[in-house]
């Protein structure tokens, strides 16, 4: 499975290069599954419902995003709207798995791509940042729980 990891996509100049070269590197790269940071999506600071949508909707599969991710309000309530359709694709971002689990929304997504199991882990270090759970403690044990293994080789 070829993955696609896109970094900080920051206000919308990040916007306007992914829809515009995305097409193209799925293409060019055989990509199977793309995945991006949006949490900067919104003017750097944060990301709205809208933006998530329009990402999605260019291709992009799952998003993460990290001390950001509260910037823009209304996102809380598109995590909360998830709650109750499970095939939302606010499903599909991530807030950091290792902040507190009161928090709306979800630190990992499982899911499928041609017939491949796989799943994203979305973690937030610590250092120079908020306070948060152990990344690495908290990576273990989603590890134990998830059921897509799949080993990722970098290359290039």
């Amino acid at each position: 499975m070829n993955i696609l990891f896109i970094g900080d996509i920051f206000g919308r100049p990040g916007r306007t290069i992914v829809k515009e070269r995305l097409p193209e590197l799925i293409q060019k790269y055989s990509v199977d599954l793309v995945i991006a940071n949006g949490e900067n999506s919104a003017a750097g600071f944060g990301i709205t419902p809208p933006l998530a949508e329009e990402l999605f909707e260019m291709g992009i599969e799952v998003m993460t995003t990290g001390n950001h991710v509260w910037d823009k309000r209304e996102i809380i309530e598109y995590f909360q709207m998830a709650d109750d359709n499970p095939h939302s694709p606010a499903r599909r971002l991530l807030r950091p798995a290792n902040f507190p689990a009161s928090m709306p929304g979800w630190g990992v997504y499982e899911g499928q791509k041609n017939g491949t199991p796989y799943a994203v882990i979305n973690l937030q270090g610590r250092v120079f940042m908020g306070q948060s759970d152990d990344p690495f403690r908290i990576a273990d044990k989603i590890l134990e729980k998830i059921k897509a293994k799949v080993i990722l080789r970098m290359s290039g």
